[in-house]
């Protein structure tokens, strides 16, 4: 439900998205939501697939998916072990939070270098987040561009940040997270990814982009 609060998605799409979930079992709740009158699932113009979108009473369950996010930020940030950082999950919810009107026109690339990633998560230390308007590519292999920037972070710590507990400018952000490119290519991703030098309270956002990558 949440994942389709952001827009309508493929099936490939919903499972890169919920890599902890089986084939089998995304399948299984997406035909009991279909059947439930949830989604509703229409065939693609062209290829194999299918399109599954939130119907009138999916939407119904946007503020209510707001606010258990809402809730979660607020008081569930003294319960997180070392093994719920994850980098898979971090940067899908950055890349999601990433306001499409907000990317630049020329293509700018982050590279994320992580160290300290539990045992039982991916042992994947190196990502890449691709930005070129409209479109915003999460890559767990080298895509091949020029870098414009590279964040070496300790995951525990730059997820804090990321979900607002932590400000930039507090020590512990400053031994854990490193920020390597030009001073403009560090503001620019600041700021699109809202990274703040304090504290503050993050407020995700679940409505559709106005255009889907393709």
């Amino acid at each position: 439900m949440r994942e389709l609060c952001c827009g309508p998605a493929q099936f490939n799409d919903l499972r890169r998205r919920l890599p902890l979930m089986s084939k089998t079992l995304l399948a299984q709740r997406l035909r009991d939501l279909e059947h439930n009158g949830i989604v509703s699932t229409t065939t693609k113009d062209s290829g194999h697939g299918n399109i599954y979108a939130l119907t009138q009473a999916g939407e119904e369950f946007r503020p209510i998916i707001a606010a258990l996010s809402l809730w979660g930020q607020r008081h569930t940030q003294h319960i997180l072990r070392p093994e719920d950082f994850d980098p898979h999950f971090l940067l899908q919810s950055v890349v999601g939070q990433i306001p499409r009107e907000a990317c630049p026109a020329a293509r700018f690339v982050i590279r994320f270098d992580f160290r300290n990633i539990p045992a039982a998560r991916t042992a994947q230390r190196s990502w890449w987040i691709v930005l070129m308007h409209p479109h915003i590519d999460l890559c767990m292999k080298d895509p091949g561009h020029a870098v414009d920037l590279v964040i070496a972070a300790d995951i525990e710590t730059f997820t804090r940040a990321w979900m607002g507990y932590l400000g930039l400018a507090e020590e512990t952000a400053r031994r854990g997270i490193g920020f390597e490119g030009p001073p403009e290519a560090v503001e620019r991703a600041k700021a699109l990814m809202g990274l703040f030098d304090r504290a503050r309270e993050r407020r995700f956002t679940f409505a559709p982009p106005e255009m889907l990558d393709a």
